[in-house]
């Protein structure tokens, strides 16, 4: 396995365990993810954490990793399977998900979500 690919390992673990101190240890200063519970944008290691920690205290996230493939530019592709419950634990959504990573300086850059035709690896 490249350091990209089990750099992306490591953080999906970290949010599977909720750790999320861990998550932000693996977050680029320039960090930037979509924050989709406000339609916007968060930046850096503690926005990250921040965005994560709203998410789970909102919703209850599992997500179950399928596949993480190295596309050999520095960025990971991996395919996800996301269930998101309300608190009282009804089922809103059960959907696989395509997110590129994009690793600079051995952090996690950019998280991003990939077109859903993309063939799994």
């Amino acid at each position: 396995m490249d350091a990209a690919s089990d750099l992306v390992h490591r953080f999906l673990d970290a949010l599977d365990r909720r750790d999320l101190d861990a998550v932000a240890a693996l977050i680029h200063p320039e960090g930037r993810f979509r924050d989709y519970l406000n339609r916007g944008e968060v930046s850096g290691p503690e926005g990250i954490r921040d965005f994560h920690r709203r998410l789970f205290e909102t919703l209850d996230v599992q997500i179950d990793k399928i596949a993480v493939t190295p596309l050999g530019d520095g960025r990971v592709h991996a395919t996800l399977q996301v269930a998101v419950r309300d608190q009282a634990g009804h089922l809103w959504s059960d959907t696989r998900v395509h997110v590129i990573y994009e690793v600079v300086d051995g952090l996690i850059r950019t998280q991003t979500l990939d077109p859903p035709e993309r063939p799994a690896s």
